[in-house]
């Protein structure tokens, strides 16, 4: 019975393992819209920098959002 018991809790372990962290994902994916979106950006008119990187994380998280949103479906 032992045994047993333990082959089902592998399993669990196993398929936790497996689950995607949803909002760890997130983080990633806004990071690198983050980097590029900054790498890309020219400073013009009445633009600061942080003006810029303001806009770049809410691009960032608003499109990474979406993402995951279409990924789970």
């Amino acid at each position: 019975m032992e045994a047993m018991e333990a082959v089902i809790g592998m399993r669990k372990e196993m398929a936790k393992a497996n689950e995607i962290d949803w909002e760890q994902r997130r983080y990633e994916i806004a990071k690198d819209l983050y980097i590029q979106t900054c790498q890309q950006v020219k400073l013009e008119g009445d633009n600061t920098a942080g003006d810029v990187f303001r806009s770049a994380a809410w691009v960032s998280r608003v499109a990474a959002d979406y993402l995951i949103e279409v990924l789970k479906k």
